[in-house]
């Protein structure tokens, strides 16, 4: 039998789900199609690693209702606005790299973007959830589509993109090179102390 709210799978006769614990219909009947649809939109959308992200996101709908969770996210914690622009969320890209350089802009320096990059690492599991369940309301609200269009818009606007990991390693050399090639200050001797 397969949970309504996991897509796991269960013994037949089982009257919970041995993986989120939810109550399953009596009889031994399959969920509706269209729970196993939306999950299957879910993994297309996510792409590499659905299984994990579709874990985390249990935590924030507890029955009908949805609410934030604190979760840890470690990319997004060491590369910030990269997880981001990876999983394809150029907003919150933009937000997240913007917000980083203001600590530094501050004065607040490295104590301030360490402060930032634990916000982006708390929120980004639900962020990415919450962007996901937009995206594809919206890809449905289009009327008309054929599943090929949907499918298309789903691998358009979900999954990755992996060029990002390069464009980091680039960003971190030119970083390298221009602290490298950065002109030292000139160091003057101390006087002796005799006026002239």
């Amino acid at each position: 039998m397969t949970c309504p709210r996991c897509a796991s799978q269960n013994q037949p006769d089982a009257a919970y789900c041995n993986r989120c614990g939810q109550q399953l219909s009596v009889g031994g009947t399959a969920p509706a199609a269209s729970l196993l649809t939306e999950m299957a939109l879910w993994r297309k959308f996510i792409g590499p690693r659905a299984d994990y992200y579709l874990e985390r996101f249990r935590l924030f709908r507890e029955g009908e209702r949805e609410r934030f969770a604190a979760t840890w996210h470690w990319p997004a914690f060491g590369v910030g606005w990269l997880w981001y622009l990876y999983r394809k969320m150029y907003l919150h890209a933009g937000v997240f790299l913007f917000g980083g350089l203001l600590p530094m802009v501050l004065g607040a320096g490295l104590v301030g973007v360490v402060i930032w990059n634990v916000f982006a690492a708390v929120a980004a599991n639900y962020l990415y959830y919450m962007h996901i369940k937009l995206s594809l309301a919206l890809i449905e609200q289009r009327a008309g589509l054929d599943d090929a269009v949907r499918d298309r818009l789903i691998t358009d606007v979900g999954g990755i993109q992996p060029y990002v990991w390069w464009l980091g390693i680039g960003l971190t050399a030119v970083a390298i090179a221009a602290g490298i090639m950065e002109t030292p200050t000139p160091v003057t001797p101390p006087s002796s102390g005799v006026p002239d």
